[in-house]
């Protein structure tokens, strides 16, 4: 039996790597992304100058594998079995939490799959998957009156005018809308 001393204040627990919630039998590699993306414009003089940079999407590939010892309850081996829940994960679409042997990441999505079977493999699930984060934006809309906007005659939403006919131009016989049911500008 092992006692913490008294001294001990903080244990700390490494969740399980897992992927959406699955748990591999073991993880080859992991290949962690981070990057921070600037701008560059041309100026007067051919110097380019950087005035925004933004972070992209974090980016993990992962090996890992998963063996058929153990057995299975549904008579599918583990590996077939693994490999389904992350073909489902992937079909989802649904952004889940991943987590490595460094960081866990939310808002995950796998890219892709790449699953490699030959005879050493027969019998274990080889697997390279590909994992983007899903950056979300909040978009809201807003109504400015037109009392408030300098040109209003050009930037105003459009206004129900009406219905609307076609006729044709006098001078080059081209149909023309003339009359109301539509949009226009005011």
């Amino acid at each position: 039996m092992t006692v913490l001393s008294s001294n001990a204040t903080r244990v700390y627990v490494r969740p399980a790597r897992s992927i959406g919630g699955l748990v591999l039998d073991v993880t080859v590699s992991e290949q962690h992304e981070d990057t921070v993306e600037t701008t560059a414009q041309p100026v007067e003089q051919g110097a380019e100058i950087t005035d925004h940079a933004f972070v992209k999407q974090a980016r993990v590939t992962i090996e890992a594998g998963h063996s058929d010892s153990g057995g299975s309850k549904s008579g599918d081996t583990r590996s077939v079995e693994a490999y389904q829940a992350l073909l489902a994960l992937q079909k989802s679409r649904e952004p889940f939490d991943l987590v490595t042997g460094k960081r866990s990441y939310a808002n995950m999505l796998i890219k892709s799959l790449t699953v490699v079977t030959d005879p050493k493999t027969e019998h274990v699930l080889s697997v390279k998957a590909e994992v983007e984060e899903v950056l979300f934006a909040t978009v809201s809309v807003v109504a400015v009156p037109k009392s408030r906007q300098r040109h209003a005659a050009k930037t105003a939403g459009p206004v129900k005018s009406g219905q609307k006919q076609l006729k044709p131009d006098d001078k080059s016989g081209i149909l023309i809308l003339s009359g109301g049911t539509g949009y226009r500008r005011q």
